[in-house]
């Protein structure tokens, strides 16, 4: 193939993809609700899958992916079978379509990039299982189908049953919790021919305000000229007189003159000034018309995002052994490309929320009396003009605040004595905090108490804020406040040592002044007092650690701003507040990615640049900016290095033992290894350990019986103990829960830095 078919084909593949991802997100989307529907509603959702399953092999054959062809046209063949009711709708049979639509998902959006073994592997796996669905079904369409439509609500998953139409084959392997980044984000999107015309209109616009700029500024330089010219002619005169060439009277006519001449120059310039004061303001109008449509065009509705969430659910759920659907309201609402790209993360930990510490399983819910299938809702709504808030709410058993209680104590994060004073209302922002999981054991989904920390983290990115509600046995609620565009937003602008700084409006809680004598000391920190609440006072040029001139004056009060991060509110202490405007942001760029208390920059009027700080870590920085300084060089060097831990391993594998040994003692950690549960329990009577890492499959004595052993033993009933193997349902993280381990990560999902973060925490 010559370079230029090649770079056709890559155009046209491009063009693909974008179309590819529509079509899978109809089906997915479709298949969800296929499950959720009755035999009456059924018909057109098979109807929509079909064709979307038609349009996009004939696609696919178009740009020459056989892959992708073959697996839309056995799809096709079983809801053509579906259509002619030779082939009956069951959760077994979506159990084994939605894998096969997740590989379309991975193939059609990485062209381009060689597949991987695994990769190969999965689609072939998918193929087949569809191939087989079709045989039987071509086999037994004059008998009873083999899969019977199930009305009634269905039974738990097993991660060992088989899909009911693959009956007497092989399972297919249970579906692995999908994400919404198995379809890569398209590079372009498509405008209405609406938007584009009014674009098209204001850019014609501003070439008249281009040539009216223009010739405003021919004027003065006219303007300048005759200045100029009539500065020499003065010269020259004024010479002259002193030559005593003119007479008293020529010299009084000529100062009469020039006063007459410089009013002239006065009135010209005062009309090139209003004249150029309504070209600005004109040129003002268009800018912002074009800025607010171009916003316009990078706009998406919600549903680009929220689509392939009622599958991620789905999977999520059902890994857990549980039921839910995902309701969404408001999905047409338009939010700018670049948030939704940024919620996407959030929501996806929040979706891990709400199946996992949320969603009870169904016979708890029944006897509960409630319907065995939980519900989450998303809703989205705009609010205030420029912002939308989302709230993502579960019906499940609500957050335990005396689990989260004891969890901020054993994680240090709070006092006791604290804990115990704190208020319901006070208790759920806790959950916001990293390191904080009231789950019992960490697996590969949660536990790590990372997840709600990343939420707050991104959404304080985005100049938004969160809050949670909760109430016991009714469900949990989130609700983020995000703006609809990142293009521009409001910020108060400060100068501190004599540079200027632009804070978010939406992070700033109010501006004031403050004197000397309101300042007061609190635990070696200086406090103010707002209303009933003492807050943190800092001088923000020690935060961002500024040299210049301090802008103090003794006994005057000084300019203060009060932000907000979450449920932290700090004071600092500024120069000068100079105002609040609307700023256009820019971005700083790869290089310079994760600048510490700087978000962003903008450009003034004058063209300096301006950093937009980040109120986030701007209120982590203040939180040891006021602290006693490091102890002093004597007793630093006489203090002693912090213990690592001695760690005892239990794997009857010398490969997997080996590798988590040297991983271990890369760590800095004093590592043992034993071939067995039965070795292991004979080391931990005779010699002290920290923590237990074990495999589960094990001869003689198994990881399972190892880990109940040490927990009925009264010296060694607190021993952390981690279980690291290759049994991975939920039925074998259940059971060890049970039998009393700590943490469970399945070997599919291994990473060494979630080993060696589990460890530390339970150190």
């Amino acid at each position: 193939m010559d370079k230029k078919k090649e770079e056709f084909l890559a155009r046209l593949r491009e063009t693909f993809r974008v179309e590819a991802a529509e079509h899978i997100e109809t089906m997915t989307a479709g298949l969800v609700a296929l499950e959720r529907t009755d035999d009456a509603g059924r018909p057109p959702l098979i109807e929509r899958i079909f064709r979307e399953s038609h349009s996009l092999k004939g696609a696919a054959r178009s740009v020459s992916l056989a892959g992708v062809e073959a697996l839309c046209q056995e799809l096709e063949s079983i809801f053509a079978a579906m259509k002619r009711e030779d082939l009956k709708v069951s959760t077994g049979l979506l159990d084994a379509i939605h894998p096969a639509v997740g590989v379309l998902g991975t193939l059609c959006g990485s062209l381009g990039v060689a597949p991987s073994s695994e990769g190969e592997k999965k689609e072939q796996q998918a193929l087949a299982t569809l191939k087989r669905i079709v045989r039987k079904t071509a086999n037994e369409s004059a008998e009873p189908p083999a899969v019977a439509v199930r009305s009634q609500p269905r039974a738990s998953f097993s991660a060992h049953s088989a899909p009911a139409a693959c009956v007497g084959s092989a399972p297919p392997d249970p579906p692995a919790p999908r994400t919404v980044a198995a379809m890569a984000a398209p590079d372009t999107v498509r405008v209405s021919t609406r938007k584009l015309g009014a674009i098209l209109l204001e850019a014609e616009e501003l070439v008249g305000a281009k040539i009216a700029a223009r010739e405003r500024a021919a004027e003065l330089r006219a303007l300048a000229a005759d200045l100029a010219g009539w500065n020499q002619r003065r010269v020259g005169q004024a010479a002259r007189r002193r030559r005593g060439h003119e007479a008293t009277t020529a010299a009084s006519d000529l100062l009469e003159s020039e006063m007459l001449y410089a009013r002239t120059l006065e009135n010209s310039l005062r009309k090139v000034a209003g004249a150029a004061h309504q070209d600005a303001l004109s040129l003002a109008a268009m800018t912002d018309a074009v800025l607010e449509d171009t916003k316009k065009m990078l706009l998406l509705p919600c549903s680009y995002l929220l689509g392939t969430l009622p599958a991620v659910l789905r999977d999520l759920a059902r890994d857990q052994g549980k039921e839910a659907d995902l309701l969404v309201h408001g999905e047409d609402i338009e939010i700018d490309r670049r948030v939704l790209d940024e919620l996407k993360d959030p929501l996806i930990h929040l979706l891990r929320n709400c199946a996992d510490h949320g969603i009870e399983k169904p016979d708890a819910r029944r006897e509960l009396g409630k319907s065995g299938r939980g519900s989450v809702t998303i809703t989205v709504k705009p609010v205030e003009g420029s912002r939308v808030e989302l709230t993502v709410g579960d019906d499940g058993a609500g957050i335990n605040t005396d689990n989260v209680r004891k969890a901020a104590v054993r994680r240090g994060l709070i006092a006791a004595d604290e804990a115990a004073q704190l208020a319901q209302a006070d208790v759920t922002p806790l959950v916001f905090r990293s390191g904080l999981s009231t789950s019992p054991i960490v697996t590969d989904l949660s536990g790590r108490g990372l997840g709600l920390a990343i939420v707050r983290e991104k959404v304080e990115k985005l100049g938004g804020t969160i809050a949670v509600t909760s109430a016991p046995g009714a469900g949990t609620t989130f609700c983020m406040l995000v703006p609809l565009s990142l293009a521009t937003f409001r910020g108060v602008f400060v100068e501190v040592a004599g540079r200027r700084f632009a804070i978010p409006t939406a992070s700033v809680e109010r501006v004031g002044r403050v004197k000397p004598d309101e300042i007061k000391t609190v635990e070696n920190r200086q406090t103010i007092a707002l209303g009933k609440d003492a807050v943190s006072l800092v001088r923000l040029r020690d935060v961002l650690e500024l040299s210049g001139p301090d802008g103090r004056v003794d006994g005057a009060a000084r300019p203060v701003v009060v932000v907000r991060a979450a449920d932290r509110r700090v004071a600092f202490l500024v120069d000068e507040v100079q105002g609040e405007q609307e700023v256009l942001v820019k971005r700083l760029g790869q290089q310079l990615a994760r600048v510490r208390n700087v978000a962003g920059a903008c450009i003034s009027g004058s063209g300096a640049v301006i950093p937009i700080l980040n109120v986030v870590d701007l209120v982590e920085s203040a939180s040891t900016a006021g602290a006693p300084g490091p102890i002093d060089a004597a007793k630093a060097h006489d203090t002693v290095p912090e213990r690592r831990g001695r760690l005892l391993i239990v794997e009857d594998s010398i490969t997997a033992r080996t590798l988590v040994k040297s991983i271990l003692e890369g760590a800095g950690y004093e590592v043992v290894a034993t071939v067995d549960g039965l070795d292991a329990l004979t080391r931990l009577k005779t010699e002290p350990f920290d923590l237990v890492v074990s495999d589960v499959d094990m001869p003689r004595m198994n990881g399972f019986e190892l880990t109940a052993r040490i927990r009925a033993d009264k010296k060694l009933g607190e021993l952390p103990v981690v279980l690291v193997t290759a049994l991975g349902s939920q039925k074998d993280r259940e059971y060890g829960i049970e039998v009393g381990a700590n943490a469970y990560i399945a070997k599919s999902d291994f990473d060494q830095s979630n080993l060696l973060e589990i460890i530390r925490r339970l150190l």
